[in-house]
């Protein structure tokens, strides 16, 4: 099989993916006999999954070499934002911070902590802060987990309605983003809420500098950040999982990475 990763960039970005049916260029199998439980691509492609809740796996772009991590605990909430650090939460409420080879960058970052803070939703910002959601609290909370204190945080989330469930915490360049089941919650990097989005369900989602991606019914759909219009992007295949970087498009569908051949705006 040809090198899964070795192409040629398209010069050609489509505007109007509603019409446009993208072409899988390159495909990989992922030998595994146990359910893939979480997957992500960083930004030189590289393929990240979680085994079974309980084993993080990276197969290197270049070489398909494999590294592999676990703790002997449940995993899940895998984040590739940041290549050289990669984290993962941890028997539900610690985060583990890796480095590009998936070894421990330092020691996990434990929740619950003395100063009752105990965020169920959680985002690496840098080598000193995340932030952090607190369903009790009802904030949000930039958390410098080095000196364990609040720096920053919301005030209460009056926006939140009695049936309202947050499942999702997004960092991307100075906003954060609290993804929940009717709406999104956007915030400045001072903790001030600047936006609320109307949304509907889904079932995984990611956000860049102008759309936000997600799927619902193995179906994948992009929304413009600035116009709000939702448009369905045509692929071959039904999508268990997928997965954006700088440049391409990854679907992952039973067991099988699916290359698609378009650039993407993040």
């Amino acid at each position: 099989m040809k090198n899964f990763f070795q192409i040629i960039i398209l010069l050609c970005v489509f505007n109007t993916l509603s019409a446009q049916e993208f072409t899988v260029k390159d495909s990989l199998k992922i030998e595994s006999k146990d359910t893939i439980t979480d997957f992500s691509v960083d930004d030189f492609g590289n393929v990240y999954y979680i085994r079974n809740f309980s084993e993080l796996n990276k197969i290197e772009a270049r070489t398909q070499i494999k590294k592999s991590f676990s703790n002997q605990t449940a995993l899940e909430n895998l984040n590739t934002q940041n290549i050289l650090q990669i984290t993962v939460k941890s028997n539900l409420f610690n985060l583990i911070i890796l480095d590009n080879q998936l070894n421990p960058f330092q020691d996990a970052i434990r929740f619950p902590i003395e100063n009752n803070f105990s965020p169920t939703l959680l985002t690496l910002v840098d080598n000193n802060f995340l932030w952090g959601y607190d369903p009790v609290l009802q904030r949000l909370i930039l958390w410098n987990y080095q000196q364990n204190k609040i720096l920053r945080q919301s005030v209460i989330l009056s926006e939140k309605t009695g049936d309202e469930f947050y499942s999702d915490l997004i960092f991307k360049k100075d906003k954060i983003y609290l993804v929940g089941t009717t709406k999104i919650l956007v915030f400045d990097d001072y903790a001030n809420l600047k936006e609320v989005i109307p949304f509907q369900k889904f079932n995984q989602i990611e956000i860049g500098d102008e759309f936000i991606y997600f799927t619902n019914k193995k179906e994948l759909f992009r929304m413009n950040l600035r116009s709000k219009e939702i448009l369905k992007i045509n692929l071959k295949t039904p999508v268990d999982y997928f997965s954006t970087n700088t440049r391409h498009l990854f679907v992952l569908n039973d067991k099988v990475v699916y290359l698609y051949d378009s650039q993407i705006k993040s």
